[in-house]
């Protein structure tokens, strides 16, 4: 391991210095990289539409979709098959330097922004064909019930990193079944890392975090191998209470006001 590695051996389950420790280490060994993902998420948090912008959207489209010849849907299929299809390769190169950068800097190694894009690039493919396993496998659990679903989301969420490393030289659904073994017995640590420093920001540092967190993550379940990993922090259980609980005073802020509203016309003159 390089002389300048700031990877440490030691076996972290506190989600939030899971997180920490891997953003720290973004920008020791890859500070160029961090400041571009640091960028994206920030501009992705900034061209989040409103409820007004959405639902301006989506009556314009309506009325237009109402006028629509059957030629028009042709073209706009086709149209639509081209853009989605150049979003899912800008999406899966940038997953593919996101997770790139993950490995190396699980490995201990600088990496930088031209190398990420390079190796990215060149498993652009087998790589896209990756994110569609995933998705078919994440949509396939969800389908039995939502909590399945949400689970494998975590328990697949190393593959796009194990897809990387060159000493395994994993592919399609060999990758989705390392990420299994690498997070059995650590899901709740897994979902806790990634979703607690999120939470606390308002998944403003998304990707930052990703990157962060796998890179911890799989440095370290993957120095443990097949033995038993520790119990997951307590911070961890209160992770995955704490969006019930944001929801439940959601709830009960949504009903309370719509009762006052309700209690207020009732009491009107």
């Amino acid at each position: 391991m390089p002389k300048n590695s700031k990877v440490t051996s030691t076996y972290e389950n506190n989600p939030f210095f899971v997180a920490g420790n891997g953003i720290t280490l973004v920008f020791d060994l890859a500070r160029n990289l961090g400041i571009l993902l640091l960028i994206i998420s920030i501009l992705g948090f900034l061209g989040n539409s409103g409820p007004e912008d959405y639902n301006n959207f989506s009556n314009s489209l309506n009325r237009t979709l109402q006028s629509w010849t059957p030629n028009d849907w042709l073209i706009a299929l086709g149209t639509g098959l081209i853009l989605g299809l150049a979003v899912a390769m800008v999406s899966a190169l940038f997953g593919g330097v996101s997770s790139y950068a993950s490995l190396q800097l699980a490995k201990g190694r600088k990496v930088t922004i031209s190398e990420a894009f390079r190796v990215a690039f060149d498993n652009l493919w087998p790589f896209l064909w990756l994110q569609v396993i995933i998705l078919v496998k994440t949509v396939l659990w969800t389908l039995l019930f939502i909590v399945p679903g949400i689970i494998m989301t975590f328990r697949y969420s190393l593959a796009n990193t194990a897809f990387f490393d060159e000493r395994k030289k994993l592919r399609g659904n060999a990758a989705v079944k390392e990420s299994l073994k690498l997070t059995k017995g650590a899901w709740l640590t897994t979902f806790s890392s990634n979703v607690l420093f999120n939470i606390l920001t308002l998944g403003v540092l998304s990707p930052l975090v990703t990157t962060a967190v796998n890179a911890v993550l799989y440095r370290q379940f993957d120095a443990v191998g097949t033995k038993k990993k520790p119990d997951a922090h307590w911070l961890s259980w209160v992770t995955l209470a704490l969006p019930f609980v944001i929801l439940f005073f959601a709830f009960v802020f949504i009903v309370t006001f719509v009762a006052g509203i309700v209690i207020g016309t009732k009491t009107a003159p």
